[in-house]
């Protein structure tokens, strides 16, 4: 008996939901309630108290409308025709667009208290939804005179109990589905094929199905098609305008008789025949041209009408389809000689043009000549001395935009920019969606609402004089149009307060876009129907009721035709009032750190904080080395890297900030050593290079070991590391006894072959030395070890030709010791060279007083001369007179002969003119000037008589000898 009872009740149950429900369709729920709804009682068995839907927040797409009566809910659902049920509750008005007629199926609220605050309509079915999206109520898609397109069918479907529409759709029978707004053939379990792959055109016509180059790529005349929107794979399907009868059977081209599925009535001028055909024709934009050119290229496209891509001619030939250009009409009744159009021509060139417009005209006929598209363009020939310059429009096309975004621009501008113009935006509507526009009679025109697609818009401008110009812009858009954003990704909250706000109002969404807040974790294991979401399908909404722990909330956006779906997680924390501050705890990764291992790494991962971590920072200490970095911002995080550290001692400080804005501190010290064994190392600088390769270092090293085998055979180079990005460290170890081999040993062995080293390993080597100075100074000074100088103590200093020719450094020299030597030595060489000079001064004086004192004793000659002389005696000595007497009248001579003297001679005819008597050598010397001068010297011998030249004496004076 009570299974009979119960199986009874449930037929009761659905015998009065499904005659609610056929009860609901047969009225139109709309018409009455505009009429008078409060006294109809058909509607009061149709609005229920106190229920809510069978499938809960699943029954479909939610939506609050801004109204503030019951009256006002349902009104706004009728005219909305997505809605399906009118829901009022606490006073808010929710429309719900059902996924199912089941799912929205009112059931009772055991909840114990009847409520009638909340009022439930269902105001029409899920059927006429689906009949009414998109289109306007009313309106037929297809009848006996307006034929679908290729693949697709006419149905009848349902608006409502009193309206009934006929609209296409694909023929899914004969596996036809609608993919990219055009019905195609999609056959199932195809051949596999990877997305993106390249196709079959391009891989040298080879069809053999076994061949492992072609697995995963299509045939030819296939493409490859995903079967939904996140597949990652997809199956080989024939290309637009092609068919395949059978699975295993190749893709070809679509007979027209096949595809053809419709009759068309040739009688009936208005049947639209292009509608078998997908296809659409443009003819370019409209042109102007000044004379003298007188010729115009006329390029046209043949589109499909669906996704606005260029058809292949090979395609409209082999479906007999005719594209040819004509003139359409002209204002100055010219006839145009177009070139002949035996083929498929997309391309002509037009001749002959004169001042005037004309309008050429792109057809694509069928085999019968019957017209499936056109389009024309206006071509403006002006006159070069009567009409100003054409206008000249700049817009950039094509524009690429990526969505999510709400407002694009298009700029336009007009040469000459002086002149007044008009502006006219329009759109062509080939895109996915109508997008809104703004200012279309201004030059920037304002685009919203876009999908992803492609869209075209056209830029009609006219100046004050009459002049036009047309301009066509592509638009595509890339991307989603909704994104789901909010203000904060983590939000905080101290307990005892138990609610937060999540704010989604940055989100970029569409218009009737449909938002829901859900919860989709919590740590504290409470149950998720005790957490209330104020107002789930608003991008604000409160969440209240939270207890202590972690939750995750999602915010989803998705459009109104589900075909774009947008999330972003939110994490509400909520601590407990009696937290303490953060624990910190520091660990070293590096435990040995010096300048070649010049890397400090601090973790501080294992801090604790009962209200989590909010902010983390380094600090150095202002005691620190002013060396040191931080590597990519690490000071804000939980693990710190430093470099570029020199050898000392560094003190980091940590500051742990945690959600309560709570800071605790801690220090870590870090000494940072010098380069190990650095007594044994030897350094290399060479000439930096932008890098260095291995194998160059390689060499290096290999080469050093070849130049020190004569001093060493089994000696070891060991690469300690490179100081800086020209400074090579290395050390010399013999590896039989495993001893370091001392470095000045190999250095001054090394240094006398620099200039081999430098050729055989390809680098330019700068200087070979010890790392560190190990010279002793002499016992009087220490040595740097950056410049391998001596430092020497007081009172010392180095010699300069030890450490000049042997690179040594030294100490030897004693400060007071150098000064008194070299001020000795200065001396000295100053009395010296005084000395030199005084003597060679006194011999000088000495020479020219001698020459002073030089006597010379002159006579003069007889004017009658000698009897030994010859007859041009006397000229000669009246030649010499007159140079005598001429050189007196311009120097100043110490004989003057005059006829005084010349009476005053001796009675032996002789003049002295000086009293002492001369050298006998002077006066040989003199005697060849005095010649020259007319002159005879009558030098006197011991007897005081005068001797001439040739030893002999003159006539004259043996004549007064004798007597």
């Amino acid at each position: 008996m009570l299974v009979l009872k119960f199986i009874l009740l449930v037929l009761v149950y659905f015998s009065f939901q499904t005659f609610s429900y056929s009860k609901s369709n047969d009225i139109d729920v709309c018409s009455i309630w505009s009429n008078d709804w409060k006294h109809s009682i058909e509607l009061k068995e149709l609005i229920y108290t106190n229920v809510k839907p069978l499938g809960g927040s699943n029954a479909g797409k939610y939506s609050k409308i801004k109204v503030n009566s019951w009256s006002e809910c349902v009104t706004q659902c009728c005219k909305f025709n997505r809605c399906n049920v009118a829901y009022w509750i606490s006073s808010t008005c929710l429309h719900i667009e059902c996924s199912s007629d089941e799912l929205c199926e009112p059931m009772n609220i055991d909840n114990g208290d009847n409520s009638d605050d909340t009022l439930y309509l269902r105001v029409r079915s899920v059927q006429s939804t689906a009949a009414a999206i998109d289109y306007e109520p009313g309106t037929d898609e297809c009848n006996g005179t307006k034929s679908c397109p290729t693949n697709e069918k006419c149905e009848q479907v349902s608006v409502n109990a009193q309206l009934t529409r006929n609209i296409c759709s694909c023929d899914r029978n004969n596996y036809f589905r609608r993919i990219n707004g055009v019905c195609r053939q999609y056959l199932p379990r195809t051949k596999p094929c990877v997305l993106y792959e390249t196709d079959y055109d391009n891989n040298n016509n080879n069809d053999n199905d076994d061949d492992d180059y072609d697995r995963g790529r299509c045939k030819k005349n296939e493409e490859c098609l995903p079967p939904n929107d996140r597949a990652k794979h997809g199956y080989c399907q024939c290309k637009l305008g092609f068919i395949r009868k059978d699975i295993n059977e190749k893709c070809v081209i679509e007979n027209q008789e096949y595809s053809s599925t419709i009759s068309l009535i040739s009688s009936t001028k208005s049947t639209s025949i292009s509608s078998l055909y997908d296809f659409i024709v443009q003819a370019g934009d409209d042109q102007i041209i000044t004379l003298p050119k007188h010729e115009i290229d006329l390029y046209g496209h043949v589109l499909y009408k669906s996704n606005k891509s260029e058809i292949d001619m090979s395609i409209l030939k082999n479906q007999n389809l005719n594209l040819f250009w004509s003139l359409k009409s002209s204002t100055n009744g010219a006839k145009i000689d177009i070139p002949n159009q035996e083929d498929l021509t997309s391309h002509i060139l037009v001749k002959e043009l004169r001042e005037g417009i004309y309008e050429f005209e792109l057809k694509l006929n069928d085999k019968h000549g019957t017209i499936l598209a056109s389009d024309t363009v206006k071509i403006e020939v002006l006159s070069a001395k009567t009409t100003p310059s054409p206008l000249v429009v700049k817009v950039s096309s094509p524009v690429t935009v990526h969505l999510p975004q709400q407002v694009i621009k298009l700029e336009a501008y007009v040469e000459p920019s002086n002149r007044q113009v008009t502006y006219q935006w329009t759109y062509k509507n080939d895109g996915p969606v109508t997008p809104t526009l703004e200012n279309i009679h201004r030059s920037d025109l304002l685009i919203s609402n876009l999908r992803s697609g492609n869209y075209s818009f056209q830029l009609n401008v006219i100046d004050s004089i009459g002049n036009q110009q047309t301009k066509t812009i592509r638009l595509i858009a890339i991307g989603e149009p909704i994104e789901a954003r909010v203000v904060n990704h983590r939000e905080l909250v101290f307990w005892p307060s138990n609610d937060v706000i999540l704010d989604g109002t940055p989100s970029i969404i569409e218009p009737q876009t449909y938002i829901y807040w859900t919860l989709i974790s919590n740590d504290n294991k409470q149950d998720t129907d005790k957490i209330d979401i104020i107002s789930p399908h608003s991008l604000k909404t409160q969440i209240t009721n939270l207890r202590i722990g972690q939750y995750k909330f999602l915010l989803t956006s998705v459009t109104n035709d589900k075909k774009y779906i947008s999330k972003i997680e939110v994490l509400v924390i909520v601590y407990s009032q009696n937290g303490q501050p953060p624990r910190i705890s520091i660990h070293l990764e590096t435990n040995y750190v010096n300048i070649l291992n010049n890397l400090i790494i601090l973790n501080a991962t294992s801090t604790t904080a009962d209200y989590g971590i909010a902010k983390w920072q380094w600090i150095k200490n202002p005691l620190n080395p002013a060396m040191s970095y931080f590597i990519n911002n690490s000071n804000l995080s939980p693990i710190a890297y430093i470099t570029n550290l020199i050898e000392g001692q560094y003190i980091f400080i940590l500051q742990v900030y945690d959600d309560r804005q709570q800071m605790s501190e801690m220090n870590i010290t870090v000494n940072v050593n010098g380069i190990p064994d650095e007594e044994n190392l030897i350094e290399i600088i060479f000439l930096s290079k932008p890098y260095l390769y291995q194998q160059t270092l390689d060499n290096l090293l290999a080469q050093i070991r070849v130049f020190l085998i004569d001093l060493l055979p089994n000696i070891e180079i060991i690469m300690v590391g490179m100081l800086k990005e020209n400074i090579l460290l290395i050390k010399g170890k013999d590896p039989k006894n495993n001893l370091i081999i001392s470095p000045k040993i190999i250095v001054n062995h090394l240094q006398n072959k620099i200039k081999s080293l430098r050729s055989a390993s390809n680098m330019n080597i700068l200087s070979i030395d010890t790392y560190l100075c190990l010279s002793n100074c002499s016992n009087r000074g220490k040595c740097d070890k950056k410049t391998k100088r001596c430092i020497c103590n007081k009172y010392y200093m180095a010699n300069w030709f030890k450490s000049i020719i042997y690179r040594e450094p030294n100490c030897d020299f004693i400060i007071y010791y150098f000064v008194i030597i070299t001020s000795v030595s200065s001396i000295s060489t100053i009395v010296f060279c005084w000395l030199c000079l005084c003597c060679c001064l006194r011999w000088r004086r000495r020479r020219n007083l001698l020459e002073r004192r030089k006597r010379i004793r002159y006579q003069l000659l007889d004017e009658n001369g000698d009897d030994d002389e010859s007859p041009s005696s006397s000229k000669e000595i009246s030649k010499n007179k007159f140079h005598s007497s001429k050189k007196s009248k311009t120097k100043i001579s110490n004989l003057i002969v005059s006829e005084s003297d010349d009476n005053q001679s001796d009675e032996n005819g002789e003049q002295t003119l000086y009293d002492k008597p001369l050298l006998t050598a002077t006066s040989k010397m003199n005697v060849t000037k005095i010649k020259s001068r007319g002159l005879k010297v009558a030098v006197q011998d011991s007897n005081v008589s005068p001797v001439l030249g040739n030893n002999r004496q003159s006539s004259r004076t043996s004549e007064h000898n004798i007597a």
